[in-house]
């Protein structure tokens, strides 16, 4: 299997929960909770975090370098005259996407410049493609749905005889979309054939990823959706046919990213994803032996925050459609953060006179550096105490090497200043005591 089965999603430079903080500690906190692979997102090609990276990897946690398809965040890094690659939208966008072309070559060319770029700098041990679809939910009359640039019209006609796409904008338009079933369907099925062929090429062409580290595993990702018929509402919204992808692409892996009218949801019961399911067969019936797994949002708006709970009995619904593996998006999302107080999951002595805690989240530097948080029986002096994000070294004085010794850790407090939305109060560990 070319990914491991507990992923989560990281992005090092979102918000204020990873900064501050050592690249071993944000490793260290993430391999506590016992995930095995990261997908970590970049948002700008020039700005990869390798030491977290490293930290990950000294791990031995999986790490994906993990791109956006279908545009960009952060414009930094595209060349002169990447204007031209934008998506033409139903109606214009300034929500702080940057949608790009699927069809410009110059897109794909690029595209695949940067990856190969990135991939020979940084030892990622895969790659996802994230998000290749077309625009948008739920279809012909969203503000965002794309693509209607020259390019793809000229195409278009291309591909049907001289035939123009579907009038979009017009209801009284003899070609309006809605009138001409048999030209929407053309308009579906160029839009998938474009997104397979811009797949193919990431993957397969000159250039692509397959040529350039054809040992690293590729896994593209693959809206998901409660429909009555989930293949064909995202082949005809997004143009993403799972079918065409796994035979024609054939990347080493498909994760199903659950859409946001799913994920958005407050009362979302975790095992949706059985919804999921005729995707999987669709997929699987190109390719039995095909590794998947399941993209979950746990956290991106306050109303959908998970608890490990949810999470774990996601993880058993996706075990039950024949997925093994799952990630979350993003690690520092989770209700958990929000709810769970702080626990010393670790205690170890690094040296006579050094002992390490792990726990379980970022904790409030202040209350965990105060020395009378600690009491050690048999009696031992701490001299100094360094806390680095979810990890608290303490300098004490010599230990004997055979004594066993009980430390009580009491009152000490996570940091919700460090929170995606500090709208919740500080959650304290009133006591807890641990063997060293």
């Amino acid at each position: 299997m070319p990914f491991p089965a507990r992923c989560v999603q990281i992005d090092p430079f979102l918000g204020r929960y990873y900064t501050n903080r050592s690249a071993e500690s944000i490793a260290e906190e993430l391999a506590v909770h016992r995930f095995n692979g990261v997908q970590m997102i970049i948002t700008r090609d020039s700005r990869v975090h390798r030491e977290v990276l490293n930290a990950l990897r000294k791990r031995k946690i999986h790490v994906d370098y993990t791109t956006f398809g279908n545009g960009a965040y952060d414009t930094h890094d595209l060349p002169d005259g990447w204007q031209e690659w934008r998506m033409v939208t139903r109606q214009p966008m300034n929500d702080g996407y940057t949608r790009l072309c699927l069809n410009h070559p110059e897109y794909r060319r690029w595209k695949k410049r940067q990856i190969a770029a990135v991939l020979r700098q940084y030892p990622f041990d895969g790659v996802h493609i994230m998000e290749p679809f077309w625009p948008e939910y739920p279809g012909p009359t969203a503000p965002a749905y794309a693509c209607l640039c020259e390019r793809c019209r000229s195409l278009f006609a291309q591909r049907y005889q001289g035939e123009q796409p579907p009038e979009f904008h017009d209801e009284s338009h003899p070609r309006f979309w809605r009138k001409q079933p048999e030209l929407y369907a053309k308009w579906v099925e160029f839009r998938a054939q474009s997104h397979t062929d811009f797949l193919n090429d990431l993957l397969n062409g000159a250039g692509g990823i397959r040529k350039t580290h054809p040992r690293l595993p590729v896994t593209v990702w693959i809206l998901a959706i409660d429909a009555p018929d989930p293949v064909r509402f995202v082949r005809e919204v997004h143009g993403q046919d799972i079918a065409e992808v796994g035979r024609q692409v054939r990347p080493d892996a498909v994760c199903l990213q659950t859409h946001w009218p799913d994920w958005i949801q407050a009362n979302l019961a975790p095992d949706y994803v059985r919804a999921y399911q005729p995707l999987v067969q669709a997929a699987r019936a190109v390719r039995p032996d095909l590794p998947m797994m399941v993209q979950a949002d746990i956290g991106s708006q306050p109303q959908n925050r998970r608890s490990w709970q949810w999470i774990e009995a996601f993880r058993e619904a996706c075990r039950s459609i024949g997925v093994q593996s799952t990630t979350l998006y993003e690690y520092m999302l989770g209700m958990y953060i929000y709810d769970d107080p702080p626990k010393a999951v670790k205690a170890t002595r690094e040296s006579r006179n050094t002992v390490l805690l792990v726990f379980n989240k970022r904790l409030d530097a202040q209350s965990a550096g105060e020395k009378g948080r600690y009491t050690f029986v048999p009696s031992l002096e701490i001299n100094r105490i360094e806390v680095d994000g979810n990890l608290v070294r303490l300098y004490t004085a010599p230990m004997h090497a055979r004594r066993r010794y009980r430390l009580t850790i009491q009152n000490v407090s996570d940091d919700p200043s460090a929170r995606w939305l500090p709208d919740t109060p500080a959650l304290t560990l009133s006591k807890q005591t641990v063997t060293i």
